[in-house]
């Protein structure tokens, strides 16, 4: 400690004006039947206002039905009532920004004190511009924190603004959090810094807040709390500060005087933090696990208020909806008949041209996402969390019969399911960092391979389906392509470590293996700071996949031929690119890989280094979106003629891109549309775009949220570094 606790003798005096702490009350309703997410209360001697779903309601002390006493769309928060109980103040939304009102206590027209446009809207953590505070003694005034610092939007200052109209000016303190005034209004007790929303748990860094009084007579401050944990959300109730404070892990109520000293712990809550304490006449009420509870100093009672809030609710009633604007995946037919979206946790197929819009799961409380169309065109593959976790399932194309259920060992995030060509198996990643194929037929799951540091997502099938060449991560901590075989082996990289390689796709014909690595080294010299910047290393590659295959761009000669020479000389010229891997006459391609000497076959595909992706293979070379390096210029798709030993632009300014499996058409988005077109030369985006007017579904919004709150949970789960959860029983939080 960097300073005593206390003298002696005003700890003494301080134990004698704070109620000692007894054991909380026991709530007598039923908790089943009280309505929980009750956020920001007030209080005024026997009556309560509180935020219920952004709207402020009103409720005795007792308990019982609210009464609501606002509507609006917009948010209504942080009510306070007025020191006679007359009036509320609060914080709303009514002409599109963020600005204080004030209405009678009872509920009725507000009134608009305050001009000042808000910050707009700031992430969670930012919390909201216009956070009331609360009254001065007299009533005159309302007391709010407005972000009107110069150093940042999510920064603000007390500020009062006249009831009778006027405009506000700031108080005297420079930066606050939370703050209250003392009952004679000559005090304000507050945290200079602002911490409120975030929700960090046990924090003890440099932006934990300490408790501190401002006089605004004598234009000075004194810190009443030190200590390295957090003490936040003060209220001042008589001659008592009371606080937030973790020091004991769970942020609980502590209760300290105005000049410090050895604070005093009122309630003993164990399994959620305290949130917004706000005093008055009648005590202290708070949040804590979504109820509103009651601190009484006289009676040294800590009762939780049992509340029931009823009304019309009409966000939660079914609702007809339209999704096509909320197209989260997308995939394409393996003819590029339909396409397949994932909209709202449903699944949809749309015509290229004829036909109507099919949902083929219609399944509300139950996500399906990710889908995939088999190469042979029978089934649709995606993941689902029908049974608690993420499963794969396949269905009919055609959304006909009933949904097949494959795997059975959900308990991890998994990514989405890649189809061999053969459609016989499904490769995909997951939070273990692993990469597995599954047998579609019986369920059976293989390991390929584990990552130390990354999740394995980028990978793809050979066109014979017995290899996969897929992105993993090097000791190096850059990218390195590795190769895996149906038929036995350990896998083995194929790239060097010591540059990024990744986004691997094979040539439809086995010839050529396809992939993106940044290998070049674009100098630039910084005009203002000694730094070297390597900018745009990016191209396209490609090597041979075994050793006997002729590599592209062999040296060409023009050559004349003698007279005399027997037709039909077949002889080698040095024009040719590399013959198939196979006869021509449609036989099933066979891939053959020498990893050995692979990085030595490797060669760039013609072009300039820049913002690369989406690279697929196709029989007539790599297909792919390129933007300059720099700026914000829409991609181009771009397919290189291996034969010709040019480029070709398919289409400009485009998003997202899927290409069939038969390599001919392309499902694309542009300019907020979606469409099909042909994989070939100059074709115009936005043309003949996808009717998605039928993508419509009746939302039932409970099972909605109920759907949504356990992916939070499952996310939350899945993504901590610490597989153990710091020891938390995960199944007990959710």
């Amino acid at each position: 400690m960097r300073r005593p606790f206390a003298v002696v003798t005003l700890a003494l005096i301080f134990m004698l004006t704070v109620p000692v702490p007894t054991l909380q009350a026991q709530p007598t309703a039923d908790d089943s039947t009280l309505t929980r997410l009750l956020r920001y209360p007030d209080i005024h001697r026997d009556r309560i206002v509180f935020v219920y779903a952004g709207d402020i309601w009103l409720v005795g002390t007792e308990g019982g039905l609210a009464r609501r006493l606002t509507s609006h769309e917009g948010m209504e928060l942080y009510p306070k009532l007025s020191p006679d109980g007359r009036w509320i103040a609060f914080s709303g939304e009514y002409d599109g920004t963020r600005q204080v009102y004030v209405m009678p206590g009872e509920g009725g027209t507000p009134t608009q004190l305050t001009f000042y446009n808000d910050v707009g809207p700031m992430p969670p953590r930012g919390g909201t511009d216009y956070r009331i505070y609360g009254w001065t003694p007299d009533g005159s005034h309302v007391v709010f924190r407005a972000n009107r610092l110069p150093w940042g939007v999510r920064a603000g200052r007390p500020y009062q603004v006249p009831v009778t109209g006027g405009l506000e000016t700031p108080l005297a303190i420079p930066e606050s959090g939370g703050a209250d005034l003392s009952p004679d209004g000559t005090q304000v007790v507050f945290t200079p810094k602002d911490r409120e929303f975030r929700t960090w748990k046990r924090y003890r860094g440099g932006r934990a807040q300490d408790v501190w009084v401002y006089d605004l007579e004598a234009n000075t401050a004194r810190q009443i709390t030190d200590g390295p944990a957090t003490d936040n959300q003060p209220v001042w109730v008589d001659e008592t500060v009371y606080f937030t404070s973790d020091r004991e892990w769970k942020l609980n109520l502590y209760a300290v005087g105005p000049q410090g000293g050895v604070a005093t712990k009122v309630t003993f809550h164990e399994d959620y933090d305290v949130l917004w304490p706000s005093g008055g006449p009648g005590g202290v009420v708070y949040e804590n696990g979504g109820w509103i509870w009651r601190f009484d100093p006289s009676s040294r009672e800590t009762t939780k208020v049992p509340i029931r809030v009823a009304g019309d609710f009409p966000y939660t009633q079914p609702m007809l909806k339209d999704v096509s604007d909320g197209i989260q995946t997308s995939a394409i037919s393996p003819s590029g008949a339909r396409a397949l979206f994932e909209a709202r946790g449903d699944l949809f197929t749309v015509p290229a041209e004829h036909g109507q819009v099919r949902n083929i799961t219609r399944s509300q409380g139950v996500r399906e996402m990710d889908p995939s169309w088999s190469p042979d065109g029978r089934w649709i593959a995606y993941l689902s969390d029908r049974s608690g976790e993420y499963e794969v399932y396949v269905r009919s194309q055609d959304g006909s019969g009933e949904e097949r259920r494959v795997t059975t060992d959900g308990e991890i995030w998994r990514f989405s399911p890649v189809w061999s060509p053969d459609s016989k198996r499904m490769a995909f990643g997951d939070k273990r960092q692993r990469l597995q194929v599954l047998d579609v037929e019986s369920g059976r799951i293989t390991d390929v391979d584990r990552s130390e540091t990354n999740d394995i997502t980028d990978f793809a099938w050979s066109p014979d389906s017995k290899w996969i060449a897929y992105r993993k991560t090097a000791d190096t901590r850059l990218a390195q392509i590795w190769l895996w075989s149906l038929n036995g082996g350990d896998p083995t990289p194929l790239t060097d470590p010591m540059v990024a390689s990744y986004s691997p796709a094979f040539d439809p014909d086995g010839r050529y293996l396809y992939f993106l690595s940044n290998r070049d080294m674009n100098l630039t010299f910084s005009g203002w700071e000694a730094f070297f910047v390597y900018t745009g290393p990016t191209r396209v590659y490609a090597a041979t996949l075994n050793a006997d295959e002729p590599r592209p761009f062999q040296p060409r000669s023009d050559e004349e031929e003698p007279d005399g020479e027997a037709d039909g000389d077949e002889s080698d010229n040095g024009n040719d690119d590399g013959e198939k891997n196979g006869d021509g006459d449609g036989d099933e391609v066979e891939v053959r890989i020498d990893v050995e000497g692979f990085e030595s076959r490797v060669v760039a595909i013609p072009g300039p280094s820049g913002r690369y992706g989406n690279l697929e293979g196709t029989e007539n070379g790599p297909v792919y979106t390129f933007a300059p390096t720099g700026g914000d210029t829409p991609p181009a798709l771009k397919l290189y003629l291996l034969e010709d030993r040019k480029e070709e632009t398919i289409l400009s300014g485009i998003g997202s891109i899927r290409i069939s499996a038969d390599r001919k058409k392309v499902l694309y988005s542009a300019n907020g549309k979606w469409a099909i077109a042909d994989l070939a030369a100059d074709q115009t985006a936005g043309d003949k775009p996808l009717d998605l007017s039928g993508m419509q579904v009746t939302i039932d919004p409970r099972a909605e949220w109920a759907q949504m709150y356990t992916d939070a949970w499952r996310i939350t789960r899945d993504w901590f570094y610490d597989p153990n959860l710091h020891g938390v029983d995960w199944e007990l939080m959710r």
